[in-house]
């Protein structure tokens, strides 16, 4: 009761069901507007198509959220679209982010166009690989690496697109 008192006086803003908030700011921040679904789901990584618009490697529209689960674990919400995973495919490549008290997880750079590759259409992969590739930050062999090792190999398509260069 006390928390709809606060909301109803301005001086708390729900995010979410059962999640709140005292500033707008996760709204505007581009990993703090992911803090609702990794406080609602503590195991939850941000993936897919949210973690290619993160990295700028995608134009596609971030219609839900994208989070990778464990296995085990079940997301029934709306809001989210939850994959589930287990071994390498879930712990390979996690970065952490904390705010205050909060954390998100998102997949790292590479491990995001790998499962590009895995979860997303042919068009929306080839052109994650290609922003990738662009970068001067990249880390070509951390990318095989991943890829040899989550079962989607791409030296042949990096070799190809490197090739255009």
């Amino acid at each position: 009761m006390a928390l709809s008192r606060m909301v109803a006086k301005g001086e708390l803003l729900s995010t979410e069901r059962g999640v709140y908030s005292t500033t707008l700011d996760w709204l505007t921040d581009p990993l703090k507007k992911y803090l609702p679904a990794c406080t609602l789901y503590p195991e939850a990584i941000i993936s897919g198509i949210s973690a290619l618009t993160y990295y700028d490697l995608t134009d596609e529209e971030e219609r839900k959220i994208w989070i990778t689960i464990p296995i085990h674990q079940v997301v029934r919400n709306a809001k989210y679209r939850a994959v589930r995973a287990q071994g390498s495919s879930y712990s390979l490549g996690i970065q952490t982010f904390k705010f205050g008290k909060r954390h998100v997880k998102i997949y790292d750079i590479e491990k995001t166009v790998v499962d590009a590759f895995k979860y997303q259409t042919e068009e929306v992969a080839y052109k994650a690989l290609k922003g990738y590739l662009k970068r001067k930050e990249k880390n070509v062999n951390k990318l095989c690496r991943y890829a040899k090792k989550l079962g989607k190999p791409l030296e042949d398509k990096v070799r190809f697109f490197l090739a255009d260069e």
